[in-house]
């Protein structure tokens, strides 16, 4: 690897520009705190194109302080041979070679250029051109004259990390072994692809769990596919019901009608026949009748006049014995009234006009009754046939309603109590809404309310409807039933009564609430008052209720009616008995004068009694042949309207039947013609008899053949099958796609087998390299130890192909310091100054390599905890290396720290006042004398 020889900064912090000579083993950095030290490592780190995240400053931090637009950083490093002859940056062959970093402000931004050239070159010829490279290009080629990544990671250790490489855990040390010998980066390669698999691995699962959903909806569309061609084969069966079959069943169902409506139309004319000559016997059987008719009608007229006679012969002997039994009758009546005792007329009279009085009272209370009676009995039919009891105005209002075409209903029509317990408060409640009525239409509303107004209807008339919503818990709502639907305002009003059982229990809830108890005392907005207890209107339990009450008042009325026929019945006799005391007071003076009247109408009154008698029995007998003869006339006036009946039914029935039989005959020609018509727009093949008997075979009748066309379109209509012909591309596009991706994986699987056997067998072949490296590194610190005096031990890790025993694989390493016992890394029992040692014997270790010796370190104060003779141990272990280091160190520290230098840069702080720092002063030791001694 190569080493510096000689360093030139250009505006690089505040430096103006100086050059510094580097050709020495061990180089310290001294100055002040602040004075630049750590600004000349991070310039060294520039030039070798070093990035690290975790340093504090970048090289844009240093152009920014000294507002030049450029800077310049040139090195002149030496061009080793390796033991093959190859030089550290071919193919230049020079020894030395000059390193350069250009940076410039572009467009807003700093820019790096870097170059390399053979010889020492200053920066006024490498400004006029050459080969500039990019960092990328050019850490390549630093790469290839040894600055490794892990030398790199090395040299960016800030101040006081150089004994933090002794902190690093087994594992984390081993993988900065490998990163330094460049096994971590194969390592890395390796562990990429199993990343990579692990990667294909996921991937494959999510192309199977894609397939997973691939494969469903492939078996969807099939079941759609399925679904569609269910679908298809009952639309063509309904097709070919409807087109072929369905035609060919009703042409062999009008044949077979045909075929069947000759028999029927020849029975008929045969019936027809044998009515006729029954109708031809019942007219002669009639001419005979009438002529039996008219005799009899002669003897009836004679009859009838001797009837007569006889009548008025009795009549005239009857009214002769009469009068002189009356005559007789008024002359015992006389008598006995003579034989009475007198009375007091005035009180007579009264008693008599009193009597009177009572007799026309109870005749208008009968005609009271008589009329309330008939109302009872016709409100019970109107109950009894489902029907109510409606007033007059709203009887009249109904019947123009109807008479002008408005269809309505009132409310107790369309209500029914749920629990008879509450019928009482729903009654007392719905009680004002009794004559409400409800339009069926909307439309009808301004003519039905002009007719309102017209007829002074003094009820709502009620247009907007609506179903009544769910009812709350308790309300009266809920136990009412709407059989229609209810005005839109009722049952919200009825939802806001709540039902209580008592007032103690209505008073328990919130201020505001409504609620009525079952005997309906019902509280509001304006307070509590009794409603209940009226008549029942609404519901099933209303007619029975006033079904109920009109019994028993007609019940009542028959009661009253016959108290009223007793007491009538005795004011009668009481009566007569007043009215024949008052007429016995004038008996004696009527029997003197009218004594000879009465004495003849006692003599003839026998002979006149037999006269009558005998002119009665005369009667009787003329009666009697009269009631003979018209006791035939009747039984021939029955047997003749029977006959003129017969006649006219049997007229009627021919004529019925010379109807039916044109109508049969109309009929079956009609039929005759359609069959034809029909059979003529059918294919040839479909109107043989052989193919309509086949198609009656399959469906017995038309009415059949629709039941099954009826049955295919519910099923058309309740399958729900799928209609859209393109779910056979999607069945057929999901299954490519299906096996397309099956096969994919198929193949992805197959590749990533075989690339995971071929990792893991390169990566077994490979776990001997890293037992070499480790075994290499462990040697390296072993000769180390023996150089500073330290005995060092490296425990080798077990390394097996298997990624979790390589992730976990550790370096475990031992350190005896002055024959004390073995320490480790960072156990604690270390003082500050072995822990130095600890970890320069570490980081020498992971440069050292017997094949290419040389190459730099940059160590940032290394010996910050040193004291003396740990000093000048780490100057001792430092001089016998190969390697060149480049050192900082405060100027507070032991001037021993100078011992191991051979080069000294004192760095100093900017004056005030002053643009530029001041030069690095230079001074190297001399080791001529140490030469000569030795």
């Amino acid at each position: 690897m190569f080493e510096f020889r000689q360093l030139e900064v250009v505006h690089w912090d505040y430096w103006q520009r100086y050059s510094l000579p580097l050709d020495a083993s061990i180089i310290t950095v001294v100055g002040p705190n602040g004075s630049g030290k750590t600004t000349l490592l991070d310039a060294l780190r520039t030039l070798l194109a070093i990035d690290d995240r975790d340093m504090a400053r970048d090289y844009k931090t240093y152009l920014r302080h000294n507002g030049k637009p450029y800077a310049w950083l040139r090195a002149v490093v030496s061009n080793p041979a390796d033991r093959r002859g190859k030089r550290a940056f071919f193919p230049l062959m020079d020894e030395q070679v000059t390193i350069a970093c250009r940076v410039r402000k572009r467009g807003g931004d700093w820019s790096r250029d870097y170059q390399i050239v053979a010889g020492d070159v200053p920066v006024e010829t490498l400004e006029q051109g050459g080969e500039w490279l990019g960092v990328r290009d050019y850490r390549v080629r630093l790469a290839g004259a040894g600055l490794s990544r892990a030398i790199c990671r090395v040299l960016t250790l800030e101040q006081g990390a150089t004994d933090k490489l002794c902190q690093l855990s087994p594992r984390e040390l081993l993988q900065l072994v490998f990163d330094v010998f460049e096994d971590k980066a194969v390592l890395d390669d390796y562990q990429r692809a199993r990343n990579e698999q692990f990667d294909v691995e996921k991937e494959i699962g999510q192309l199977q769990q894609g397939l997973a959903e691939l494969h469903l909806k492939l078996e969807s569309t099939r079941a759609d596919v399925r679904s569609y061609e269910d679908g298809q084969a009952l639309r063509n069966q309904r097709n070919r019901l409807q087109s072929e079959i369905m035609p060919k069943v009703e042409l062999a169902d009008q044949r077979a009608t045909i075929e069947g409506a000759r028999p029927r139309l020849t029975g008929l004319r045969r019936a027809l026949r044998e009515r006729q000559r029954g109708h031809a016997l019942l007219e002669v059987q009639e001419s005979q009748a009438s002529e039996r008719r008219a005799q009899l009608h002669d003897a009836l007229q004679e009859v009838r006049a001797r009837q007569g006679t006889a009548e008025s012969t009795f009549t005239q002997a009857r009214d002769h014995a009469r009068d002189a039994e009356v005559l007789v009758k008024r002359r015992d009546d006389l008598a006995r009234l003579t034989g009475g005792k007198s009375g007091d007329v005035e009180a007579l009279s009264r008693e008599v006009e009193g009597a009177r009085r009572r007799q026309a009272e109870l005749k208008l209370d009968h005609e009271r009754d008589r009329q309330r009676s008939n109302e009872v009995a016709a409100r019970v039919a109107a109950l009894s046939g489902g029907g109510r009891v409606v007033e007059s105005f709203e009887r009249e209002f109904r019947a123009a309603l109807d008479h002008q075409g408005i269809d309505h209903q009132v409310l107790p029509e369309i209500v029914e109590v749920i629990d008879p317990q509450w019928a009482n408060a729903v009654e007392a409640v719905l009680a004002p809404y009794r004559h409400l009525l409800l339009l069926a239409s909307p439309g009808d509303a301004r003519a039905a309310w002009e007719l309102g107004e017209r007829m002074q209807y003094r009820h709502f008339v009620v247009a907007d409807r609506a179903p009544a919503d769910k009812p709350g818990k308790g309300s009266l709502l809920e136990v009412v039933r709407f059989l229609a639907n209810p005005p839109a305002w009722l049952p919200r009003q009825l939802d806001r009564i709540q039902r209580v059982n008592d007032v103690q229990a209505g008073h328990r809830l919130a201020k505001g609430q409504d609620w009525i108890t079952a005997k309906g005392y019902l509280r509001e907005q304006r307070g509590a008052r009794q409603i209940g207890g009226g008549a029942h209107h609404f519901g099933t339990g209303a007619r029975q209720a006033q079904l109920i009450e009109l019994r028993a008042e007609a019940t009542r009325i028959q009661q009253r009616a016959h108290a009223r026929e007793d007491e009538l019945a005795a004011l009668g006799k009481q009566l007569d008995a007043s009215q024949a005391q008052l007429l016995g007071l004038g008996a004696d003076s009527e029997l003197v004068t009218r004594a000879a009247e009465f004495a003849d109408a006692a003599a003839r009154l026998p002979d006149l009694a037999d006269a009558a008698q005998h002119a009665a029995h005369a009667l009787m007998e003329v009666r009697a042949e009269l009631d003979r003869l018209g006791a035939d006339d009747k039984a021939e006036s029955i047997a003749a309207a029977s006959r003129a009946g017969e006649l006219k039914a049997v007229g009627n029935e021919l004529r019925e039947r010379q109807q039916q039989i044109r109508q049969e005959r109309a009929l079956l020609v009609q039929r005759i013609v359609e069959f034809r018509r029909r059979r003529a727009q059918m294919p040839v093949a479909w109107r043989s008899a052989d193919a309509l008997d086949v198609a009656r075979s399959e469906y017995e009748s038309a009415h059949a053949a629709r039941r099954e066309l009826e049955r295919l379109d519910e099923r058309l209509a309740r399958g729900g099958y799928v209609e859209d012909a393109a779910c056979l591309n999607l069945r057929d596009k999901f299954a490519t796609d299906h096996n397309a991706l099956e096969t994919s994986i198929g193949k992805r699987e197959a590749h990533l087998h075989r690339a995971r056997k071929l990792t893991e067998e390169a990566r077994g072949a490979y776990i001997n390299v890293l037992r070499a490296t480790v075994r290499r590194y462990r040697k390296n610190l072993a000769a180390l130890g023996e150089l500073a005096g330290i005995g060092v031990d490296a425990e080798l890790p077990e390394l097996v192909n298997e990624d979790i025993a390589l992730a976990q694989a550790g370096l475990t390493v031992r350190f005896d310091f002055d024959r004390k016992g073995w320490i480790g890394l960072d156990d604690g029992e270390a003082s500050g100054g072995q822990q130095v040692m600890k970890s320069l014997l570490l980081l020498v270790a992971l440069l050292r390599d017997e094949d290419q010796p040389g190459g730099f370190v940059f160590i940032d104060e290394p010996f910050a905890h040193l004291d003396v003779a740990n000093i000048e141990k780490v100057g001792r272990f430092l001089r016998s290396t190969d390697a060149q280091y480049i050192l900082t160190t405060p100027i507070t520290h032991n001037v021993n720290v100078f011992e191991p230098s051979d080069l000294v840069l004192a760095t100093s702080k900017r004056r005030p006042n002053s643009s530029w720092a001041e030069p690095v002063a230079v001074l190297k030791r001399d080791r001529s004398s140490e030469t000569q001694a030795a």
